[in-house]
């Protein structure tokens, strides 16, 4: 009678432990079920929310770029007969606060000899105050890097920048001619420009 109650015991605790052990199966199955249909939702979320891509060509001689500030675009091309100054900045860029303005000085001394551009890189189109603040805007016109890592495909993936500020010379036939990464000052850049484009020879 004895080997009759221990045997019974005994399939009791083992039928005991099979019911748990079924249990924490489904609750498994249930936690995990709930986590992948959250998983699920977060990424048709992110797929229906997701910004379009910013469409356009960062070729080093063939660039067509979102403006800055509202829907237009800026091209290379729109600044060909003439040789262009394509100076690319960031609002982090500290050497952009010193340069910018004498860039801009650069830019009214010369006129309309040379086509000046600003460009705003590394920064997700973040630059629109400090180019008011420099007095680029509306003096030039002013682009948006994209592509690449954080809008960089034009300043780093085509000119290797590894910062701001970037200046990129280009001749009158939209061919680069200087390619300057990391600052300089406006009698500098005067002197590029006599040197490449024979300004105030």
């Amino acid at each position: 009678m004895a080997r009759n109650s221990t045997a019974q015991r005994k399939r009791r605790q083992q039928e005991g432990a099979a019911e748990r052990a079924r249990a924490n199966r489904r609750k498994r199955i249930t936690v995990w079920a709930g986590a992948g249909a959250a998983l699920a939702a977060v990424v048709v979320v992110a797929v229906l929310t997701w910004p379009e891509p910013d469409v356009g060509s960062v070729q080093a001689e063939a660039w067509d770029l979102p403006a800055l500030d509202g829907e237009g675009r800026i091209a290379l091309s729109d600044f060909a007969g003439k040789p262009t100054v394509a100076a690319f900045f960031a609002s982090w860029c500290t050497v952009c606060e010193r340069e910018f303005p004498e860039f801009l000085a650069v830019s009214e001394q010369i006129g309309d000899d040379i086509n000046f551009v600003g460009i705003n890189s590394q920064d997700n189109g973040r630059g629109g105050g400090d180019a008011k603040k420099w007095g680029i805007d509306p003096a030039w016109p002013l682009a948006r890097d994209i592509g690449g890592r954080n809008a960089s495909a034009l300043s780093v993936d085509v000119f290797g920048a590894r910062g701001m500020p970037l200046t990129v010379l280009y001749d009158e036939n939209g061919n680069v001619a200087h390619v300057q990464r990391g600052g300089i000052d406006g009698a500098g850049l005067l002197d590029l420009l006599g040197t490449l484009f024979g300004y105030g020879a």
